[in-house]
């Protein structure tokens, strides 16, 4: 199974003079970048909003999520959430109510007894009833943050591989121009 990799890459314009380089925070396979000279928009998590220092992180302040991303992201979450393993054995155990899609590097001691889960670590919520997620059911978060102090978002690793599934199924911007006759 492959890992989500989030990584910036650098874009400069050079048939735009007036547009200024850009970097962008993207979870694209390096292979796929190195290919196109084009990003399809779903790849593109964030902006860096001013050029960082060497060393310097990337921080909620500097940062801009791409709503064409988290959009996507929260489609994969109720399209594919009812079908993972860990939601479905958390249906069973909450038998009825609210379950909580929530981030799995952020939460602190999700397990845990006094779990601390902050709202801005919630992608969103299935409505379980009998032990099973209720179809249809999903709501988001819309007070998710892609990125926090604690760093960038987390799903689940069956959430994390259908992203992925998701992600390269979605045609370059080259190809795409391609096939419509269009000059790249």
């Amino acid at each position: 199974m492959a890992n989500l990799q989030i990584g910036i890459i650098h874009l400069d314009f050079p048939d735009n003079p007036e547009e200024e380089s850009k970097d962008y925070v993207t979870c694209l396979s390096t292979e796929r970048l190195s290919r196109y000279a084009g990003i399809p928009s779903e790849g593109i998590i964030g902006q860096i909003l001013r050029p960082l220092a060497p060393g310097e992180r990337i921080t909620p302040e500097n940062f801009a999520a791409n709503t064409v991303f988290a959009d996507l992201m929260q489609g994969v979450i109720a399209s594919r959430g009812p079908q993972t393993k860990d939601l479905i054995a958390d249906a069973k155990r909450l038998r009825h109510g609210t379950l909580f899609v929530i981030d799995r590097r952020r939460t602190r001691a999700p397990e845990g007894p006094g779990r601390e889960i902050r709202e801005q670590d919630i992608f969103g919520e299935f409505e379980v009833k009998r032990g099973r997620i209720v179809p249809g059911s999903y709501r988001p978060n819309l007070k998710h943050y892609i990125l926090t102090e604690d760093g960038f978002f987390q799903l689940g690793p069956d959430l994390e591989e259908s992203l992925l599934v998701v992600l390269s199924a979605i045609p370059d911007p080259d190809d795409e121009a391609e096939s419509h006759g269009l000059p790249n």
